[in-house]
């Protein structure tokens, strides 16, 4: 009963993502009632029934820290399904497949808080991480096992089972650019300087930035400018984070911006794609290569402040939507309020994040932390800024929420090994 205390304020958030879950879906299915399906009320109740006993499981293992994290994974995991639930096609399961994956990714989130005992023993196999993280990068170019959908190699399948690689590689490369980045910090941090500017010490800097190259020749020859992107903010990220310099964060840009050139000029799937961001309702790209945008920015522009209520809206005029532009589609029906809740609790979740990696007591531990909320914030940021046309469009998913298998289990490893770090600090201090 001691153990089960403990967590009382995180079973009270929960009860705040069991109301959400069935207020949403009564919601979506009063709009729509001829096409309800009594089945579906299954699922918020299964979904809730899911998240208690994640609850007990944390509780019964005595995992103590953060206690906010997991009913923010929680409750946009619960927005996930209603929005599924509201915007999958009448001839597609896909509110079931996506329990089935939150199923899933609770097992991965259970078996994470278990394995390792001891998580700074992954500092020691950083090279183990960062092969088979190239090797999963590797494997949508094989030709038995790869397939390319949407114009994207980026994924492996068997059968009609399909899962993407680099969604469990970034979370592989984290381990690694910590582990490295802890071991010769100093090296890299004390480096000689020419006036403002920091000279590192190339031998040091240069396997970290073989794994980071070899990964973005990988990516491009994937035609996943979303992974791209990601990868390098991961990587800036977590080198700022490890000296301080904000200088290589600059070169990091520059690089960006000499290496984006070229991919556009080389990359035909890359060239439409940038040509597609800055000029979707031209006459040849409207009904064509831009008409996904084009619908995705008219559903913004419908918004308005309060939006046209849950179920009201017109979202299946956007292909994709349930995947791509399941951010339009909210904002349209619950209005930009909405929008701001949405990113608001992302904010939130990214804070608690780097609050665990401030107070994580080795510097392991505080750029593992660190690098994982920054994989969530970047995410959210690419795909939020694709579908309001500030940056490209690109194929990454918006975390917890988006229909999405290979998504929904990675982001909830990662919430268990933010939380395996904060339990070690509460341990460390002696508090709960």
């Amino acid at each position: 009963m001691t153990l089960l205390l403990r967590r009382r304020s995180e079973v009270g958030l929960i009860v705040w993502v069991a109301a959400l879950a069935i207020t949403g879906s009564v919601a979506v299915a009063a709009a729509d009632a001829a096409a309800f399906d009594r089945r579906q009320i299954f699922i918020p109740v299964a979904f809730i029934a899911l998240m208690l006993a994640l609850h007990l499981f944390l509780a019964s293992r005595g995992v103590r820290g953060d206690q906010l994290l997991f009913p923010l994974a929680a409750g946009l995991s619960a927005l996930g399904l209603i929005l599924v639930q509201r915007l999958q096609p009448a001839d597609q399961p896909l509110l079931l497949q996506q329990l089935t994956w939150m199923i899933v990714a609770a097992g991965a989130f259970a078996a994470t808080i278990l394995i390792p005992r001891d998580l700074t023993a992954l500092a020691r196999f950083k090279w183990t991480w960062a092969i088979l993280g190239l090797v999963l990068l590797i494997s949508p170019l094989l030709p038995v096992i790869g397939r390319e959908i949407n114009g994207a190699r980026i994924w492996i399948g068997v059968s009609r089972f399909n899962f993407e690689p680099w969604e469990a590689v970034k979370i592989l490369l984290v381990v690694f650019f910590a582990a490295y980045l802890e071991e010769f910090r100093e090296v890299i941090t004390h480096s000689r300087r020419i006036g403002p500017f920091p000279i590192p010490p190339v031998p040091y800097l240069l396997p970290i930035l073989a794994m980071w190259a070899m990964a973005m020749v990988v990516v491009i020859f994937e035609k996943d400018l979303g992974a791209a992107l990601l990868f390098l903010g991961i990587f800036l990220a977590m080198l700022y984070l490890a000296t301080g310099e904000a200088f290589y964060t600059l070169i990091g840009l520059a690089l960006l911006a000499v290496g984006g050139f070229a991919v556009y000029q080389l990359i035909g799937h890359v060239h439409v794609r940038i040509d597609t961001w800055l000029q979707p309702f031209s006459e040849e790209l409207r009904f064509g290569a831009g008409y996904q945008i084009v619908q995705g920015l008219f559903a913004l522009g419908n918004a308005g402040l309060f939006g046209a209520g849950l179920g009201n809206g017109m979202p299946d005029r956007i292909p994709i939507v349930w995947s791509d532009f399941v951010f339009n589609a909210f904002a349209e029906e619950t209005g930009f309020a909405g929008a701001l809740i949405l990113l608001a609790l992302y904010l939130l979740f990214f804070y608690r994040g780097m609050l665990i990696a401030v107070r994580a007591p080795t510097p392991f531990l505080q750029l593992l932390a660190g690098g994982l909320s920054f994989i969530v914030a970047f995410q959210t940021l690419v795909i939020v800024g694709g579908n309001a046309r500030l940056i490209p469009l690109t194929g990454v998913t918006l975390p917890f929420v988006a229909y999405g298998g290979s998504s929904l289990v990675t982001n909830w490893m990662l919430v268990a090994l933010l939380m395996r770090v904060s339990d070690v600090t509460a341990r460390v201090r002696g508090t709960e």
